[in-house]
This record gives C-alpha cells, structure tokens and sequence, in this order.
C-alpha cells in the first residue's frame, strides 16, 4: 500500500476544486480562502449555509472536519511537523512534544478536536455506528487501499496522539514544571499532576495508597450527573480535588477530565477564588466545602470523557494507525520515541499503569 502525507490544505484544495460551475467555484475558492486566512468561523458558516449544496456529503464532511481541527489550534500539516520535531531537543521525545501541544492549546481545543474526528468518521464510515477501530485498522486500510479513507485515518490518528497529549496539558497548571520534572531537570513532579494521577490509581486499583497523605471520595450530583468528588489530601502540600465517574473503585472507573471548579448546578462563578496558585484548594474559603472539579463537557447532549480513554486508547489508536499508513522514519520514529519514553518499549501498546507512572517521574 502506497503511505504518504497530505497536507490539510492540500487535501481541502483538491476537494474545493473538483467541482463543475462558476457558482460551485466562487463557493469553493470562498471557503478554501477563509480556511488559509484562519477565519475558521466564515468557513464553517459557508460549508453548513450557502455553499453546503456544492459538494458530495463526504467531501463536505471531510472540510469541516478539516476547518475544525484548524479551529482547533492543530492543523494536520501543524501536527506532522510538531511530531517529527519532537526529536530535535535534548528532552525526551515526548515531554518535547507536550510543550508545542501546550503552546498552541486553546479553551476550545479538546471539544473541537473531537467534533473534528467526528466528521472525519462521517466522511468514510458507510454508518454512523461506525467507529475509529473498525474504519482505520490495519486490515480494513489494507483490503480498501483508498487514499480517502488512508488520508482520514491519517488525520484522526494525528487527532488521537494531540487529544491525548491535549489531556495531559488539564492535568497539571504547571506544564514546564512537568516537562522538567519529566527530563530530570526537577526535583518534584508538581503536585496538582501527582494528584491527578493518584486520583486515578485510586478509583482503578483497590489495592492502591498514596505515598503520602490520604485519598477519600463520596457521591455527588453536578448539572443532574453523578459522580465521585474525589479529595486527595496531601496535608502541609495541599488538598486536591478531582473528579470521578463513581466511588466504586475498579478497571472499569477512571477520573473524568475537568477544568475548574463548580457547584453542584454546573455554576462556575460560585467558585471562583478557592484555588491556589499551585493547583490546591484553600479550604480556609468557606465557599470550597459546596464546589467540586467541573467536568469538561464536549457536546449540547453534556457528554464527558474519562481520563483513561483520553489518555491510554486514542494515544494507542493513533500511534497505530500512524505506523501503519506512513512510511516517513522521521514520524515513525517519533511515535517509537513516545512509546519508550512512556512504557520503556516501542513495541507495545501503552497501559494506564504506564501513563500514571510517567507522568509522576517514576
């Protein structure tokens, strides 16, 4: 199977212009131009308004997967660059790679990075119950050798490895922090990331205890969900809280990703001012016992995502379909890179246990 990359705007380029009539043209040279002018807005509203009608339904799925994902702050031509010159510091790969990922995040990036995947699946998938595994495995890219579907699982596998990376910038306020205690150019992973992955540990493994302080959890009701308000209590070093999506500790439960803080009405304002400049709580405000960890919501329905798929099943999904479709070492490599620096091994599949003990400098 012939591998290569496309750049996004090439690709939107090729889909713009393989139309007939001076009307289609105008439309599709309107919409190519607000993409390379960043005016990702005018774009969508011309692909879902007036020019919606000049393009097949995959073609216009795969442009506004291709505006979203430019909306996002990632472009595909963006990702592929940050991926190969992950390599091209004295850090290791990957905490390299979670810097650029923090320089171009915007509040909106994890929530349009997934409505971008999701009109990428539109584009190839023959329904809508069609997911990423099934469309892009190796197996199904082989039987089809269709640039079309090589070219979408090529950006959604760049959407897996940023969403994932995306996640870890939530974890902690204190990237470069992490990004030195990761290269052992720190003394201490910062805490507010050492609670976010013993919060983790805790509600996944029933055999699990800090190393220090004490974790406790009770039930708790926020915008009509249910959750696990998570409290890891660190004494003299802070308390933290997180968020599960249940007290009943297991594999099957995770944190859920938040940002901020929250009463139990999803009411951001009311909680304003109880969290300390390294990421703790300060209890002493007495408007800390009513607020919890505000889950981040990704559609109009109140969807959530937990820790562990964000962090463990796109970063998989995406590296493999990644060495499957592209024969660029310099890529390739990279992807290996990641994998060694998290798991210690290039030639398997990373595991939560891998991404806790990372991300706390073990």
């Amino acid at each position: 199977m012939y591998k290569k990359i496309l750049p996004s705007a090439l690709l939107a380029t090729v889909l713009m212009l393989s139309g007939c009539g001076e009307s289609d043209s105008t439309c599709r040279i309107d919409v190519q131009n607000a993409i390379d002018t960043g005016n990702y807005n005018v774009a969508i509203s011309l692909l879902e308004g007036e020019c919606q009608t000049v393009y097949t339904l995959s073609d216009l799925n795969m442009n506004l997967a291709s505006v979203y994902m430019g909306k996002s702050g990632y472009s595909v031509s963006d990702v592929a660059d940050m991926l190969i010159n992950a390599n091209d510091t004295q850090n290791d790969a990957f905490s390299s790679f979670i810097l650029s990922v923090d320089e171009k995040k915007n509040p909106d990036s994890l929530q349009l990075l997934t409505k971008a995947q999701e009109y990428y699946i539109a584009a190839i998938a023959a329904d809508t119950n069609s997911t990423v595994t099934e469309l892009c495995s190796r197996e199904n890219l082989d039987l089809n050798n269709d640039s079309r579907l090589e070219n979408a699982c090529l950006y959604i596998s760049f959407n897996d490895t940023i969403k994932m990376t995306n996640t870890v910038t939530y974890l902690t306020g204190n990237v470069d922090q992490l990004v030195a205690s990761l290269n052992n150019d720190a003394d201490i992973t910062p805490y507010d990331m050492q609670a976010s992955m013993d919060a983790l540990a805790w509600l996944i493994d029933t055999t699990f205890s800090p190393k220090e302080g004490n974790i406790t959890a009770q039930d708790v009701n926020i915008s009509n969900k249910s959750y696990a308000h998570v409290v890891v209590n660190y004494g003299e070093n802070g308390v933290f809280y997180r968020l599960g999506k249940s007290i009943v500790k297991g594999v099957a439960n995770s944190t859920v990703l938040t940002d901020g803080y929250c009463d139990s009405d999803g009411n951001r304002t009311a909680c304003e001012g109880i969290e300390n400049e390294d990421g703790s709580i300060n209890m002493a405000n007495a408007l800390a016992s009513s607020c919890y960890a505000c889950p981040v919501v990704f559609d109009d329905n109140g969807r959530t995502e937990d820790v562990v798929k964000l962090l463990v099943d796109t970063f998989n999904s995406g590296a493999e379909t990644i060495t499957a479709i592209v024969d660029d070492p310099d890529l390739t490599q990279s992807i290996d890179d990641f994998k060694v620096d998290i798991a210690g091994n290039a030639d398997v599949n990373i595991t939560v246990d891998d991404i806790i003990n990372y991300l706390n400098g073990n």
